[in-house]
């Protein structure tokens, strides 16, 4: 809120922030802070960008993740980047497919042109689906054991062969006997 005092725990967490590097726009973002308001108590505190040792930062990261409030917004924030990233590429690929369309049916347009813009538009289409994967997450993605089909191979025994033939008879649809005679003499043709 521009204008209210800020309370110290605001100011400490911008102070932490910036020492652990985040720029004045960052910051102001995360906390609400105007940047002026912002740079006037680094100034007074003495605090320097990226100034905290490693294991400070460590300290303040546990801190911040233990504050279920800022895990959620932190998770809002980037389920809300994620849908925004793939309505974009949703976008940039319907617009794709409008424009090769456009582009294939035009018979003015010299052939490099054409090739040119196709190669374009190939670029953007493995751009766009590179996004969806890093958005999705796929490639980290693993098949459920369960949804895999187990293959087992082994050698049938002669009783096994027996009784498969026996089943492979018995479900064969034969013609009369007679007919079968006389396709195997090659009497009769069999188409």
């Amino acid at each position: 809120m521009p204008g209210s005092p800020k309370t110290t725990e605001e100011i400490k967490q911008a102070i932490v922030l910036r020492e652990s590097g985040y720029s004045l726009a960052a910051i102001s973002q995360r906390t609400g802070i105007s940047p002026a308001t912002l740079a006037r108590h680094f100034k007074k505190h003495g605090v320097i960008k990226g100034g905290l040792s490693d294991s400070a930062v460590d300290e303040a990261r546990q801190q911040l993740m233990k504050d279920a409030g800022f895990v959620n917004d932190l998770k809002d924030q980037i389920a809300a980047a994620i849908v925004d990233d793939l309505s974009h590429v949703q976008q940039l690929r319907e617009a794709s497919t409008l424009l090769l369309e456009e582009l294939m049916t035009n018979k003015a347009l010299p052939p490099h042109y054409k090739t040119r813009a196709i190669a374009a538009l190939a670029t953007s289409l493995r751009l766009t689906q590179e996004a969806w994967r890093k958005s999705l997450k796929v490639d980290e993605l693993q098949p459920e054991p369960e949804s895999l089909p187990a293959l087992t191979i082994y050698e049938l025994t002669p009783e096994e062969i027996t009784q498969m033939r026996q089943e492979q008879t018995k479900d064969a649809v034969f013609d009369e006997p007679e007919n079968i005679a006389a396709i195997e003499e090659g009497v009769i043709d069999e188409s």
